[in-house]
């Protein structure tokens, strides 16, 4: 397993500016947790669900090689080590209504 940190700024307001992301053997993402500056965060994989979410074309071998998201912004990745993955997992929220749950 490898562990990658996206940071992503940006003026965007439905888009996350923090993205922590697990990759398998294959470099194929098996779970995300994202960061949204309203203070909402979602994740993705394991026991939270909603693998359809995540990114399901293998990661290049250097993380610095992603591409910015919708091209704006300034965008870096870097690999991180698996306990700082892991304390970020275990605290993130989930919200499985996503954004409608705002709205309700």
């Amino acid at each position: 397993m490898r562990y990658i940190l996206a940071e992503w700024d940006h003026d965007l307001d439905d888009e996350p500016y923090l993205i922590y992301s697990e990759l398998d053997d294959g470099r194929r993402e098996t779970r995300r947790v994202e960061f949204y500056r309203n203070g909402i965060t979602f994740s993705y994989g394991a026991e939270r669900g909603n693998e359809g979410a995540l990114t399901q074309e293998p990661f290049p071998e250097d993380p610095r090689d992603l591409p910015a998201p919708d091209g704006e912004g300034d965008f870096s990745a870097r690999e991180i080590s698996p306990g700082l993955f892991y304390e970020i997992w275990n605290q993130a929220q989930e919200r499985p209504d996503g954004f409608m749950g705002l709205f309700m």
